[in-house]
């Protein structure tokens, strides 16, 4: 998608409301997306059986009812449950296909147990603070379904007496991938399916919008250690003055802190510092050459503490073609994997207010454009950095 013809939705109201406004807008876009979600479900390799492929609503069906993730939502973020209710009301569509799109990671892993070939390579983030005279950046490239392309949108969710604006990428139907908001707190995710799991824990989009709702960089990291994971997963939480890094697993949450690169982090999709890995063979066994490249791109190419980090700089990095085979930006599928294209690249840029910049697509293909919050009180969240 050129990031010019990204549509941008402004959220308000209660839960429910937000839920509807993206429903009633995207309707046909959710359609489309539910259509090729639902095709591609069950459909990676082969199962024990030796079947190639699941029916679709016996793999759904085994998704929801052999899991308690929705009693994990209810329990712990009700006011999101709503939202969804809300797209699949103005959207026409099974409340079950919302809440099975929004399992995104949940439905990987849930693969991979059944012994379908899942791939599990996506995303590369980073983050640069504590730069001497400089502004602090974090951001990623958010590798997910080649299908997902054309179907990009950034939400704008106004703010509410006790929530900050929030700058949101998504796909449509979706709660959000990654995001920003006007206190100064960004966050980015990467998955770790090598890690434990939680059939009753919280799932990935969730958190990421339960991050974005706190004021500053403390409460979102306090918030991260209360929260019981469903999917291995990394989660950098960034702000100007710093950034934070953990790997989250059902069991635990660690913090990954490579002194050496002086609060610049990195990673990809394999773990650096947990060791809480799965039981699971084909969870545990994931290959890690393509994420291993992608890490090694990106940090050869932003690591380097003696000099500044530049946006110019960043954006180069993040459409980085270094390893052809193992590219950190990277171009649509025509196979339909489920994995395997950059579907948006999020720079986060730490000025106050803070600002976002977005590319619809891989970023090797199309140009960032620059995002501002309307909400004339953004700050960075002063006197609340961790």
């Amino acid at each position: 998608m050129n990031t010019n013809d990204l549509p941008v939705i402004e959220l308000q109201g209660t839960p429910r409301e937000r839920g509807l406004i993206h429903g009633e807008s995207l309707k046909t876009s959710i359609a489309a997306v539910l259509e090729h979600w639902l095709s591609d479900l069950g459909n990676y390799g082969s199962n024990d059986s030796g079947t190639t492929c699941w029916n679709v609503d016996t793999y759904l069906d085994g998704l929801l009812s052999n899991t308690r993730y929705l009693q994990a939502i209810e329990k712990t973020a009700p006011h999101l449950l709503e939202e969804l209710k809300g797209i699949a009301d103005a959207s026409g569509q099974p409340f079950s296909h919302i809440l099975g799109l929004n399992l995104m990671d949940e439905e990987w892993v849930y693969g991979l147990r059944n012994s379908l070939d899942k791939p599990t390579h996506k995303c590369t983030a980073f983050a640069t603070s504590k730069q001497t005279d400089g502004i602090s950046y974090a951001g990623q490239n958010m590798d997910i379904c080649s299908w997902s392309e054309g179907y990009q949108v950034l939400f704008r969710h106004m703010a509410t007496e006790d929530k900050p604006e929030v700058l949101l990428f998504a796909i449509a139907g979706s709660l959000g991938l990654n995001g920003l908001n006007a206190s100064g707190v960004g966050v980015t995710c990467n998955t770790l399916s090598q890690l434990d799991f939680a059939t009753d824990g919280l799932p990935v989009a969730f958190v990421v919008r339960l991050i974005l709702e706190q004021q500053g960089l403390d409460a979102a990291v306090s918030l991260l250690k209360k929260l019981h994971h469903a999917s291995g997963q990394n989660y950098i939480l960034s702000s100007r003055d710093q950034a934070l890094c953990f790997e989250c697993s059902s069991t635990s949450v660690v913090p990954y802190t490579p002194e050496p690169l002086n609060g610049r982090l990195f990673h990809t999709n394999h773990p650096l510092i947990s060791s809480d890995i799965s039981t699971i063979k084909a969870l545990a066994e994931t290959p890690t050459a393509n994420t291993q490249a992608r890490l090694d791109s990106i940090t050869q190419r932003l690591g380097n503490t003696k000099t500044k980090v530049t946006l110019s700089e960043i954006k180069a990095a993040l459409s980085a073609h270094d390893n052809p085979s193992h590219p950190v930006s990277r171009r649509c599928n025509k196979t339909g994997s489920s994995i395997g294209y950059t579907a948006g690249s999020v720079i986060y840029e730490f000025t106050s207010p803070p600002r976002l910049h977005l590319a619809a697509g891989p970023p090797c293909e199309t140009e960032y454009l620059c995002f501002d919050f309307l909400s004339s009180e953004s700050s960075l969240g002063e006197g609340d950095h961790s």
